[in-house]
């Protein structure tokens, strides 16, 4: 899922977006992660 979640926020904003949150928010990165997971089991 982490690879799907990498792959669409590439599209969505840039290149390396999650990366980048990653590294500089990881609570926002976790958040989000979260939610896109949590969108998809529902």
């Amino acid at each position: 899922m982490l690879e799907i979640f990498i792959e669409l926020t590439n599209q969505i904003f840039w290149e390396g977006y999650a990366q980048q949150l990653a590294k500089e928010n990881p609570a926002g990165f976790q958040f989000e992660f979260n939610e896109f997971i949590n969108s998809y089991n529902n």
